[in-house]
């Protein structure tokens, strides 16, 4: 039969078998016990060990599937994943270390008690169909202008391989990146006031060094990106939800007082929604901004892509009491493996970030810099827009009539007009989002719930319980019809 799970069930319990199977089996993950990549035994052969019906361990096997703790293989089995899923970690958090033993000589190291944010690497298990969200075709990067670039710089390298560099950035690429702001963002962006980075998380995390503390009050959008959330969490942070609807952040009901710290916001392409904060929301949340004293955070992650209407002002761009801090990366247009990005911020904040990020690193290797600046300042970057921007559109036309033919014309879609990924409101007749993404995954197709693919929901609500989340960045025209006729049969078998 091959391998045996310890797993016991208590049929006086108030839990169901399911339940329990699905916890222990967890519980194995969490503690390492269950490595990655380990194969478990068939939903047949464990039934048959637990004396349970089979249909009761392939439940909790879905259950395990839908959270990424495990991910079946079509005619392979159920395996261990590679990644634990961000919502994982709760219980791994309880495991505490050995205490020292007395007169060792070492002191106990601090446990961090936060949860992981969801994998979004290379190294998270792919399905054949896989709609993961913002994952950049690797086939589009433009590998020749970029080889050719590398050596151009290494020409004219001097002192910039041996010496160290400015800790806000490389002085060429600030200038690229504020031109390339006024062009296309309608910012008018310092390049003084630009702070080069490790990509958006990196500088989440500079932002919170110097404007986040215990006891610090935090709006955050519900849904919003986890990610962040759990970064502000760290830092002692309190978080204040305001709900969105169709236009995004309500912000009539964002919260009264002088005491918040920051608002964070994704107002071009809400996350993970996709709808776009019109401009008299956008004139409000400043509004709000100046008379709390908070700063707002405008989180750009794929406003490079706009496919049905022109490119939007940033909401940094309407700022005119300078409360705004805008948040970019080339993550999206260019590729997440170069871990640069940059934060734009108001006058008063640019010395004590610098100062901050000249405490936790001495800045970003100069050539990735030397190459983006020029890859800017050439005009290759707009011609990769451009090229990618019409890629996209086509991927973006081929999912949405994918499922208006599969699931009918009433199909709810948000966030189509722009980014990398839409989300799809699930009907009252169809199963919930778990489920679906349970039955698709069967049959090698990922489709993804919003907790699974890292956008947290405070509470109980619509999009928590029957919002997917389908990315096409990355996948081929062909994968994409395919992908979506597997979707719609595994829902009708469901």
């Amino acid at each position: 039969m091959g391998l045996s799970l310890p797993i016991s069930l208590n049929r006086e319990m108030d839990a169901t078998l399911q339940e329990q199977i699905y916890r222990q089996v967890r519980d194995g993950i969490l503690a390492g016990s269950l490595g990655p990549g380990l194969k478990l035994p068939s939903s047949r052969d464990l039934a048959n060990e637990l004396a349970v019906s089979r249909n009761t361990v392939a439940l909790a096997f879905d259950w395990l599937a839908s959270e990424g703790y495990v991910e079946s293989r079509v005619g392979a089995g159920t395996f261990v994943a590679g990644y634990l899923p961000e919502a994982a970690l709760d219980a791994r958090n309880n495991i505490q270390p050995s205490p020292p033993e007395p007169g060792c000589g070492r002191r106990t190291p601090v446990t961090f008690t936060g949860r992981m944010p969801a994998s979004v690497g290379r190294d998270r298990p792919r399905l054949a169909y896989d709609f993961w969200y913002g994952r950049l075709d690797r086939r589009e990067f433009p590998v020749g202008i970029w080889r050719r670039l590398i050596l151009e710089n290494l020409s004219r390298a001097g002192a910039n391989l041996s010496d160290y560099g400015h800790p806000a950035g490389d002085p060429e690429l600030r200038a690229a990146i504020a031109s390339h702001l006024g062009a296309t963002r309608g910012m008018l962006a310092d390049p003084e006031r630009i702070v080069i980075t490790a990509g958006a998380q990196d500088g989440l995390s500079l932002l919170c060094r110097i404007l986040v503390g215990d006891g610090s009050r935090v709006v955050v959008e519900d849904p919003c990106y986890d990610s962040a959330a759990l970064l502000f969490q760290s830092h002692g942070a309190i978080l204040q939800p305001v709900p969105i609807d169709s236009d995004g952040v309500m912000t009539a009901l964002l919260p009264a007082g002088e005491d918040i710290a920051l608002a964070y916001v994704t107002p071009s392409h809400q996350f993970p929604t996709g709808v776009t904060l019109p401009l008299d929301r956008r004139l409000s949340l400043l509004a709000w901004a100046a008379a709390t004293g908070a700063y707002v955070v405008e989180d750009d992650y794929d406003s490079d892509f706009r496919y049905d209407s022109p490119p939007l002002t940033a909401l940094s761009g309407l700022d005119r009491d300078q409360r705004v801090i805008y948040l970019g990366s080339f993550s999206k247009s260019i590729g997440a493996g170069l871990r640069l990005g940059y934060l734009v911020l108001p006058p008063e904040l640019v010395a004590p970030a610098i100062a901050a990020k000249s405490l936790a690193s001495y800045g970003q290797p100069w050539l990735d810099q030397a190459v983006v600046a020029d890859f800017l300042n050439t005009g290759a970057h707009r011609q990769h827009l451009r090229r990618m921007l019409k890629t996209y559109r086509v991927r973006r036309d081929l999912l949405v009539n994918a499922l208006t033919q599969i699931f009918g014309p009433d199909i709810r879609l948000t966030g189509a007009d722009a980014g990398m990924h839409l989300m799809w409101h699930l009907p009252k007749h169809l199963p919930d989002a778990v489920t679906v993404a349970a039955a698709a995954s069967r049959v090698d197709v990922g489709v993804y719930p919003l907790p699974v693919i890292g956008a947290r929901s405070f509470g109980e609500n619509a999009a928590s319980k029957r919002g997917l989340i389908l990315g096409y960045s990355s996948l081929s025209p062909k994968e994409i019809i395919t992908g979506i006729g597997l979707l719609g049969k595994a829902i009708a078998s469901i």
